[in-house]
């Protein structure tokens, strides 16, 4: 563990105060932040880390999907879910596999996967 800070919510000046905390002991050159979606913890990442990637939080997604689901129809939807991870990390390990025996085949492949995250659900 880093650090921990205990705040009365999840707003930005919170955050604020923990990242600052955090580089005043020494925090530097961070790769990867992974978080949840919350407006006051996205503009603290952004002022304290910006050359950082930023990765959502998957459990979180998925929650903030189900608890948008009806319930009846929650069980399948969690199903499927856990699906599309499968698939994201397959198409991850292909890319792994392939990127230095046939660079430009695997450079057609993540074109392709940015297109497909890109659709909106309403696309045809």
């Amino acid at each position: 563990m880093i650090g921990f800070h205990l705040s009365n919510s999840e707003s930005e000046t919170s955050w604020d105060e923990l990242f600052s905390h955090l580089k005043e002991r020494g925090l530097t050159s961070v790769d990867l932040v992974v978080s949840d979606n919350h407006k006051g913890l996205l503009k603290a990442i952004n002022r304290h880390f910006q050359e950082t990637t930023r990765q959502r939080c998957q459990t979180h997604f998925s929650r903030n999907i189900l608890d948008k689901t009806p319930k009846k129809h929650q069980p399948e939807l969690k199903k499927q879910l856990r699906r599309i991870d499968e698939a994201k990390q397959l198409l991850k390990d292909t890319f792994d596999a392939f990127k230095t025996t046939a660079p430009k085949a695997m450079e057609t492949l993540v074109e392709q996967d940015e297109r497909w995250a890109s659709l909106h659900v309403n696309s045809s």
